[in-house]
């Protein structure tokens, strides 16, 4: 008993520490972007963004959302003792939507835009069938009142 509750505060240091790092990258990450939007809109022509470059700070915002949904996957797991399914789709569902706003179409193939069209589609699925309690998995990571 005595190992399970030092595991369980070394768990605990971790997740802190995941949180506190992931939460400075985070705040040098927005000062990043807040640095790249001021020098694209001060850049000739004046507060214009090409469509490049809106595609570029798309990406990057959404680089920090994936960030934001990690941090509160982290939280749950330090709160409850579980991992939330919802959560992690979500992050992934982020993930490949920046793919879907930055996808280049000169440098990929068909097939591999097809691929992306299939990882959107069952995320989705994923992501309707544990929102709405279709899919009763069991939590595996939760842990019992006897621990």
């Amino acid at each position: 008993m005595k190992t399970h509750s030092a595991f369980k505060l070394f768990e605990t240091i971790l997740l802190i520490g995941i949180i506190t790092t992931l939460s400075v990258v985070l705040l040098l990450a927005f000062i990043d972007i807040t640095h790249v939007i001021y020098r694209k809109i001060m850049a000739p022509p004046l507060l214009v963004v090409d469509a490049q470059g809106l595609m570029e700070l798309f990406s990057l915002i959404l680089i920090l959302l994936i960030g934001l949904e990690l941090i509160e996957t982290v939280k749950a797991y330090l709160d409850e003792g579980a991992v939330h399914v919802e959560l992690v789709l979500l992050v992934a569902i982020i993930a490949i939507a920046r793919k879907v706003v930055v996808w280049d179409f000169d440098k990929h193939s068909e097939a591999e835009l097809y691929s992306l069209a299939a990882m959107v589609l069952a995320l989705a699925v994923s992501y309707f069938l544990v929102k709405h309690n279709s899919l009763k998995l069991p939590n595996l990571f939760r842990e019992t009142k006897e621990d």
